[in-house]
């Protein structure tokens, strides 16, 4: 299958479910190598909390939710605490997964390019943890630039900033 084919399509309330089911099977997989930061973080409510709030976009392979990102308006409440001094920026990006059993395959990259291609001139920030080196490596292959550090729900973080015209 070529994955740049694959539909992007907003994710609706029926999606719940399985955003939740993806969410936590991508927080085991990260808990089982030494990241716990995603563990019971995604429930039924947190998940539909950010289909409201957030524009959530999924890609499904028969029928299953394969992967996701969250494309929001503000940042999350601890950027506050872990970043005082950073710039506002016109969108946030959150919720960023693809399920373990397809990871490496592209899918990530295809979510990420789409929201980048979605905000045209203006600025998108997100964060990472410091201690996931690989995803660290994604988002600045991708074009992001590191622009402040800070202890965000007890784990060192980066922020990162993308703009078209860096």
């Amino acid at each position: 299958m070529l994955i740049a084919n694959t539909p992007i399509q907003l994710a609706c309330e029926q999606d719940i479910p399985a955003l939740v089911t993806l969410l936590t099977e991508c927080a085991n997989h990260m808990h089982q190598q030494g990241m716990s930061h995603w563990l019971n973080v995604y429930d039924e409510a947190s998940v539909r909390q950010n289909l409201l709030q957030k524009t959530v976009y999924v890609i499904k392979q028969d029928c299953r939710v394969i992967g996701c990102v969250a494309l929001g308006l503000k940042p999350a409440d601890y950027y506050a605490d872990c970043w005082p001094q950073a710039p506002r920026s016109d969108f946030y990006l959150t919720q960023l997964a693809v399920h373990p059993q397809h990871q490496q395959a592209g899918y990530g990259r295809l979510l990420l390019q789409h929201c980048l291609g979605l905000i045209s001139d203006r600025t998108l920030h997100l964060d990472a943890v410091a201690h996931y080196p690989q995803l660290l490596e994604f988002y600045r292959k991708s074009g992001f630039k590191q622009i402040a550090e800070g202890i965000g729900l007890g784990d060192r973080r980066y922020l990162f900033e993308y703009s078209h015209s860096t």
